[in-house]
């Protein structure tokens, strides 16, 4: 049998020859977690969420969210049932593995010295997220979401990655010179 496609070719949003007029000239925001130990379900979880992330444009004066971004999370959207901390416990859901894509992706933020205009840490300490204490970001749609605002003159682009049991977010843009600091935190 024979079946006719219908095909629409579309330029890419960022490309070679917009890169440096969009502001994307060096990396502004690094963030790590490790998912050792991780089951099956959740790594799946983690990796096709950091695949919707990635490659987000964020304007100047832009306030990303990251619960938008992700959209739907479900079966059809391809996610698989894994454990969720929901009103202090924990329960089997689709995108159980999602919070260390958002505590990740935080870190980077955090790391850019980004305002984060929208945070919530999760109802119990998660020691895997650990060290160091207190920056995770929880995230279960609709809310808590995490947001943030790019006041930086340019685009920035987000880029995230899993390297073995490493999850990464990296974001890119053009440095203003700002310098973020974490203090240790305080229990």
């Amino acid at each position: 049998p024979t079946v006719e496609l219908t095909m629409k070719t579309q330029t890419p949003t960022i490309n070679e020859a917009n890169f440096v007029n969009l502001g994307i000239k060096e990396r502004i925001g690094f963030g790590e977690t490790n998912m050792g130990g991780s089951p099956a379900n959740r790594r799946h979880n983690i990796a096709n969420g950091i695949s919707i992330l990635s490659s987000a444009l964020i304007k100047p004066g832009e306030t990303f969210s990251t619960v938008g971004k992700l959209g739907a999370v479900d079966n059809t959207t391809g996610f698989l049932p894994e454990l969720v901390i929901k009103e202090n416990r924990t329960t089997p859901e689709f995108g159980g593995g999602l919070c260390q894509v958002s505590t990740t992706l935080f870190r980077s933020v955090l790391n850019a010295g980004l305002k984060v205009t929208e945070r919530q840490n999760h109802s119990y300490r998660v020691s895997y997220y650990e060290p160091p204490v207190g920056l995770d970001a929880t995230i279960y749609l609709p809310k808590p979401d995490l947001k943030f605002l790019n006041d930086t003159p340019a685009h920035i682009l987000i880029q995230g990655r899993v390297v073995g049991n490493k999850v990464i977010f990296e974001l890119w843009g053009t440095s203003d010179s700002r310098v973020s600091q974490i203090s240790t935190p305080q229990i």
